[in-house]
């Protein structure tokens, strides 16, 4: 990087159906295929973490939030984490339930690659046909 001393490596992953590879450069120590893929491992997590707060932002609105009191900042969070802990315990606990969600929230607009997009839209249309239409359809 301008002005930096730093080494960087770049690493370069090549994924099955797709057609540009994934290139990260990182100033993390590279020196064989593990390396590589701890690398790639970290870049997933990151990813999976700023994907949650885009979840957050706008399927939750948390951006939305008209308050300037800590306290109520926490009581409209609260409710927002614990919505997305649910959503990862299903993901990882009950995949069968996650994928019957899925297909029950579909057809979506545009296929979202981030799980909880699908998810969420199956969980609200179950809550939906269980009150509104008074039947269970899980």
């Amino acid at each position: 990087m301008p002005g930096g001393e730093d080494n960087l490596t770049m690493v370069v992953s090549r994924l099955a159906r797709r057609l540009v590879p994934l290139m990260i450069l990182t100033n993390l120590p590279v020196e064989n295929l593990a390396d590589a893929q701890r690398v790639l491992r970290y870049y997933a997590r990151r990813w999976e973490c700023e994907e949650g707060i885009r979840f957050l932002k706008s399927q939750v609105l948390m951006e939305k939030i008209r308050t300037f009191r800590w306290a109520a900042i926490c009581r409209l969070v609260l409710p927002a984490v614990l919505v997305m802990i649910y959503l990862g315990w299903i993901v990882e606990e009950n995949p069968k339930l996650c994928d019957r969600l899925i297909r029950f929230g579909e057809p979506l607009p545009d296929k979202p690659e981030f799980l909880l997009y699908g998810l969420l839209t199956g969980v609200t249309e179950a809550i939906n046909a269980r009150f509104y239409l008074r039947r269970d359809l899980l």
